[in-house]
């Protein structure tokens, strides 16, 4: 049994074909195709079932699979170990955040951590939600991710390191009604049409449980994955928006006011999340404590320093 084979076959599983496979891997689809056959030959067991260009995992392929994951991981755990070891304050950092954290947060970030370990390479992934966020830890297809703190419980095999909180802020045109409001209630707000993001985002499901929690109907008019274009609607009076300031960091309209709702919605957490059981190697370390520490205010009281 050779690992080209395993990383062969678990890279079918993953994609679902052949093809996919011998592309990820940089090698014909003969030779995924022999490997598989081999393999299949020394541990006696069907591992596909194949119906024409269609590719169907076993039920004993499926457990395989998962025996497989793991030695994978645990051998690119080594691989990260070993290299760390010998390049020290070099080596390889991906990093996954949303949009609003890559436009508005990462860019002084990622150029002074150049700029001070300049050994280091750095790759950055984007992705809509925090959720769809922590799979990508979770599979080791990036180091570290930075995203809001969700309300579910967290994942056993995943570390959370708080960063700072942001407050959420009501978005709605200088002329409406409610920028005059000395008081703003619930109430208030599900009387208009509102602009917020989709389903799944942390701060939609705190707005929504919120709502849910008073028993008050509300009306969407508007989804969406990054803030850019909410302000051009809320201007015309399409409806109004609630935010964190992490996304409007960088955008204020002169003809919109930014009201504080953080008593009626509670504040948005932002931190680090990466896995625990996966070698911290010194690029990752330095970047974890460097990222944390450029928050001088700590009012949670919480670790700053990585754990070794």
């Amino acid at each position: 049994m050779e690992i080209n084979q395993l990383t062969s076959f678990y890279e079918i599983v993953k994609t679902g074909s052949f093809s996919k496979a011998a592309q990820k891997l940089f090698i014909t689809q003969s030779a995924v195709s022999h490997q598989i056959k081999n393999l299949e030959r020394e541990l006696g067991i069907r591992l596909f079932d194949r119906m024409g260009h269609l590719v169907k995992v076993t039920e004993t392929g499926q457990k395989f699979s998962n025996l497989v994951r793991i030695f994978l991981k645990d051998l690119e755990n080594l691989k990260r170990a070993s290299e760390d070891m010998s390049e020290g304050r070099t080596g390889h950092l991906s990093i996954a955040s949303s949009h609003a954290m890559i436009k508005n947060v990462l860019p002084n970030v990622i150029k002074e951590f150049v700029a001070r370990f300049p050994g280091v390479k750095c790759k950055l992934v984007h992705r809509s939600l925090t959720q769809e966020l922590l799979p990508m830890v979770l599979d080791g297809e990036v180091d570290v991710i930075i995203g809001a703190r969700l309300g579910h419980r967290l994942h056993p095999k995943l570390r959370y390191l708080f960063w700072r909180s942001f407050d959420k802020v009501l978005l709605v045109p200088r002329d409406h009604y409610l920028s005059g409001k000395k008081s703003i209630k619930l109430a208030d707000i599900i009387k208009c049409p509102l602009i917020l993001f989709r389903e799944g985002s942390a701060i939609r499901s705190s707005v929504e449980k919120r709502f849910a929690e008073k028993g008050l109907p509300y009306d969407v008019v508007m989804e969406v994955d990054i803030a850019e274009s909410v302000e051009k609607y809320v201007e015309m009076g399409f409806g109004i928006s609630i935010f964190s300031t992490l996304h409007i960091m960088n955008t204020h309209s002169k003809r919109i006011n930014y009201i504080n709702v953080s008593d009626l919605f509670g504040q948005i957490d932002y931190g680090i999340y990466y896995r625990k059981d996966r070698h911290v190697t010194t690029a990752m370390k330095q970047f974890i404590e460097f990222f944390i520490a450029r928050d001088g205010s700590n009012p949670r009281g919480q670790k700053r320093r990585l754990d070794p």
